[in-house]
């Protein structure tokens, strides 16, 4: 097997493993025992990815504002408040990895990112 592969294999296994990760998936399946509820959770979590992606002029000062207020009071519930804990920690687990990733391996694309506003 090639190295890469294991090594993408074992980061993967690392990751299943690590509490956050951990703490994420039995959220999710509490979660899961409410379709009612995690269909409001999804809807928010939607609606916060619209707001974060829009190609749409937004006031995302209002937007913001809006997604706060709804997601004070939904967030009262205990198990919405600790899935999206869970699910931001392991999100930013993948980010953080990307991140290390994209800029230890040199693609040589910096005179392309000037020309295309990066």
């Amino acid at each position: 097997m090639d190295r890469i592969e294991q090594s993408v294999r074992d980061l993967i296994e690392a990751i299943q493993n690590s509490d956050d990760y951990v703490r994420f998936c039995a959220a999710r399946d509490k979660l899961r025992e409410d379709p009612e509820l995690r269909t409001q959770v999804n809807e928010f979590r939607v609606n916060v990815f619209e707001m974060q992606n829009s190609q749409e002029p937004l006031d995302p000062y209002t937007e913001q504002q809006r997604l706060c207020r709804e997601a004070e009071e939904f967030r009262r519930n205990s198990l919405v408040d600790e899935f999206l804990h869970a699910e931001l920690a392991v999100c930013r687990i993948l980010q953080k990895m990307v991140a290390d990733i994209v800029e230890a391996v040199d693609l040589d694309i910096d005179e392309i990112a000037e020309r295309i506003d990066l």
